[in-house]
């Protein structure tokens, strides 16, 4: 067996990190094969493909707890995410993400750890490699912290200590720090990618600041507004950045329940006939029809990529950026200045421009349409006071809650009681 496919047997077999684990190796390798300089490109591929996994995996729980899929199936579990039941810590499908999201965190810093003892030593051979770590890494953070109360870094047998649910806005501030370190070594669309999420987590933090807790009377922030413009400087059009899955690396689960298993449906789509009674495609502000941005992201997940398990998932985009501007500009009251950086956006699918619409009511619709099925619904849903449709009284768990950590990891932690 080469070195390389040694590497790739050892990222599986140390793949999965939560406490209860036994970490056996079928090859007999060990970790010391990642001692290898020439397979650094395999280990910072095996923080990517497992974050890719683990943010497909958490992201459909989160996602049929807001407003963005309805459940459409059989599994009680998934209905009570659907109702708003956020703390269930037995969520058999939140408990079952656990291990994959876990394992893309631990995954992607130990790629950042091995290729920076690479850099260190003068025999990394591509410096890019450790970009796209630290990028993983970076990235990781932001979806946790965007979707749980509480989380905890465990290695392997070892257990770590929660970070509470006032601690989880220091997982952005881990973010920044990655990325300070990749941006002084990026080269190419690297560059983009770092400038661009930048903005994203220092947007994301602010906001995380707005639901914990729950400012409905001041939803707005201004951050991340310089890293915007920085990133938007550096992009083409109508740049995006999307995580690519495909049957040579890892599927989209996500993408499963919804176009394979039929569990979950996105919105109260036409393709079943708006008969699921999921919220419906809001109507855009201007033409008064059904937004055709997300009608067009609805396509694609369903028909492109590859088939029912591969739809791809967008990381950061030029529409972002231009919202976290207006964004800035919302809050600092500038409506005429918010209402024509939307307009950029409008401009890249032809649509009508804002006019007299009230800049607050503009800018919300546009984070909805223009951020579809990208994770980042729930915690505008709680800081602008939107529901969904399918919240039932007496299951939803109310404004600001997002996912706690699950039993398994509850039974398996010597740190956490119940």
């Amino acid at each position: 067996m080469t070195k390389k496919m040694k590497l790739i047997s050892l990222l599986t077999s140390f793949a999965l990190i939560g406490c209860a684990l036994d970490v056996d190796n079928p090859n007999s390798l060990l970790e010391a094969d990642l001692g290898d300089p020439s397979a650094a490109g395999a280990v910072a591929n095996g923080g990517w493909n497992a974050t890719l996994n683990g943010v497909g995996y958490i992201m459909i729980a989160n996602a049929v707890a807001g407003d963005e899929v309805v459940w459409t199936g059989s599994r009680d579990a998934w209905r009570e995410l659907d109702n708003g039941g956020m703390t269930n810590v037995y969520n058999e499908f939140v408990d079952g993400a656990w291990p994959f999201i876990t394992e893309g965190r631990w995954m992607a810093d130990k790629a950042v750890s091995v290729l920076e003892a690479f850099q260190a030593d003068g025999s990394l051979p591509d410096s890019q490699d450790l970009v796209r770590a630290y990028l993983t890494a970076a990235m990781v953070r932001v979806y946790i912290a965007d979707m749980f109360d509480d989380f905890v870094y465990s290695d392997k047998t070892v257990s770590g200590t929660p970070f509470g649910d006032a601690g989880m806005s220091v997982m952005y501030d881990e973010a920044t720090a990655l990325l300070g370190k990749a941006a002084s070594i990026a080269k190419d669309d690297n560059v983009v990618r770092v400038a661009a999420m930048k903005a994203r987590v220092a947007h994301a933090k602010a906001v995380w600041g707005k639901v914990n807790p729950v400012n409905t009377s001041s939803p707005y922030v201004n951050a991340g507004t310089a890293e915007a413009a920085a990133a938007l400087a550096l992009m083409d059009g109508d740049y995006k950045w999307r995580m690519v899955y495909g049957p040579g690396t890892v599927s989209n689960n996500m993408s499963w329940q919804i176009n394979g298993r039929l569990e979950m449906d996105l919105v109260d789509s036409p393709a079943h006939g708006g008969t699921k009674g999921g919220d419906p495609i809001p109507n855009d502000l201007v033409t008064g029809a059904k937004d055709t941005r997300m009608v067009a992201e609805e396509a694609v997940f369903r028909t492109d990529y590859g088939g029912t398990d591969y739809a791809p998932v967008t990381i950061v985009s030029a529409r972002e950026m231009h919202l976290i501007i207006a964004e800035g500009k919302m809050a600092g009251g500038d409506a005429a200045g918010t209402l024509a950086e939307l307009n950029k956006i409008r401009a890249f699918d032809g649509l009508a421009e804002y006019t007299t619409e009230d800049a607050g009511a503009a800018l919300q619709h546009e984070r909805r349409a223009n951020l579809f099925i990208q994770g980042k619904r729930l915690p505008d849903m709680y800081r602008f006071g939107h529901t969904s449709t399918k919240w039932v009284s007496g299951i939803l768990s109310g404004p600001g809650v997002f996912f706690p950590i699950p039993i398994s990891e509850i039974r398996s932690n010597d740190n956490i009681s119940q």
